[in-house]
């Protein structure tokens, strides 16, 4: 049995659809490019405040390598301008075990339905990207017909 609702009730449920929209985790795998060996992953996580919290791992890369990394307006193919303050994503520091790890804290919002990469560049002297993930919403439905 269908059940109706009010306006009110229907624009309620609209806007926790959006919220839900606003507020999911998103994630990429990255892959090497241009003959690099850098593989990873990275997830994007929205915080109160208009914020995000963005983790990466990498390996296969050498030790002792630092690598700039930023999160991108644009897929993979054509990425654009970074998202937050470039200053706060840090270089990432390669260990012995050829991996490594960063976290930044950036002010910014994703939307659902525009494209965002992760770039990982050659080093602080060459903007090359070596390895890039295109990140994408964590699967999962937001919004189910509402039955009684």
């Amino acid at each position: 049995m269908q059940r109706r609702y009010s306006a009110g009730g229907v624009v309620a449920l609209m806007a926790t659809a959006a919220l839900a929209l606003s507020m999911k985790e998103w994630s990429a795998t990255i892959r090497p490019q241009d003959g690099s060996t850098i593989s990873g992953t990275a997830t994007v996580v929205p915080r109160e405040g208009d914020s995000l919290m963005v983790t990466i791992s990498i390996k296969g890369a050498n030790a002792g390598e630092t690598h700039p990394w930023h999160v991108h307006q644009g897929g993979c193919d054509n990425s654009g301008a970074v998202i937050g303050d470039a200053s706060r994503y840090k270089p990432m520091s390669v260990g012995p075990n050829q991996a490594g790890e960063a976290t930044a804290k950036v002010k910014a919002a994703l939307t659902v339905g525009v494209p965002y990469s992760v770039n990982i560049h050659r080093s602080v002297s060459d903007p090359g990207v070596v390895a890039c993930g295109n990140l994408r919403p964590v699967a999962g439905e937001i919004v189910k017909e509402i039955e009684q």
